[in-house]
């Protein structure tokens, strides 16, 4: 059960929902045809190269040496884009991914115009495999002062006079967590970083990303159900880790 409750002002400043599928037939050429439908919400497109180097048989001596190679240059995936470029969609041979960087106006205008883009491909995805299902939140704090990082979030890195602490106080960090659910499919990635701004203000970025690895077929009912649930646990992780007066921030 998700532990959400209201705020004012969201600090998501990016929101993504990805589907992973495992294909051997499809090859990335056959999503042009839906192309047209795609541009009638996103009508820019932009593509991602992949670049592999093949040094052959090569050995690198120490020293100044000669190495000759070749270079394999593909397409790796599309990206459509609004005309904004706020929104966006990339489409790859195993993976769709949709990206919304406007203002967040709540979980089902968002997960409603996520899954109308995936029925775009029902047809060509009916019989294929979905692998992963993620739902991925970026959050942006701007935080008065940051003497005290227990006082903003529960899971964090303190400094203090105390032996079982760092001695002084800290200005920027980066750290990275890996959560299992027990009993389940789901995993969560979180990343937490700080760095100071100018004024004596510092940016907290808060990046939740929850991953279901259970396996199905390419229904949207049964998407859109893996991705409410995913929803609820990164709220109760967001709403578990943000304090009182973190919150009081985002209203």
């Amino acid at each position: 059960m998700s532990m959400a409750v209201s705020l004012k002002n969201p600090p998501i400043v990016v929101a993504l929902c990805q589907l992973k599928f495992s294909s051997k037939e499809l090859i990335l050429k056959e999503f042009l045809k839906l192309e047209p439908i795609i541009k009638q919400k996103l009508p820019l497109r932009k593509e991602s190269l992949q670049v592999g180097i093949n040094l052959g048989n090569t050995s690198i001596p120490i020293g100044v040496s000669k190495i000759i190679g070749t270079s394999d240059a593909k397409i790796g995936s599309y990206i459509y884009f609004s005309d904004d470029q706020k929104t966006k969609l990339e489409v790859s041979e195993d993976t769709i991914t949709y990206i919304d960087e406007h203002q967040y106006t709540g979980w089902d205008a968002f997960r409603d115009e996520a899954v109308s883009f995936f029925s775009i491909f029902s047809e060509l995805l009916k019989n294929v495999e979905i692998t992963r299902i993620s739902v991925r939140y970026i959050n942006r704090f701007i935080l008065p002062d940051f003497d005290s990082p227990q006082d903003y979030f529960r899971t964090q890195i303190a400094s203090s006079s105390d032996d079982h602490q760092l001695p002084y106080p800290l200005r920027n960090y980066n750290f990275r967590l890996i959560m299992d659910l027990p009993n389940s499919n789901v995993y969560s990635i979180l990343n937490q970083g700080v760095e100071s701004m100018s004024g004596s203000k510092y940016e907290y970025i808060f990046d939740i990303d929850v991953l279901d690895t259970q396996n199905l077929y390419f229904e949207l009912g049964g998407i859109i159900k893996s991705l409410n649930a995913l929803r609820d646990i990164k709220n109760n992780i967001f709403f578990s880790n943000a304090t009182p007066k973190t919150l009081e921030l985002c209203n």
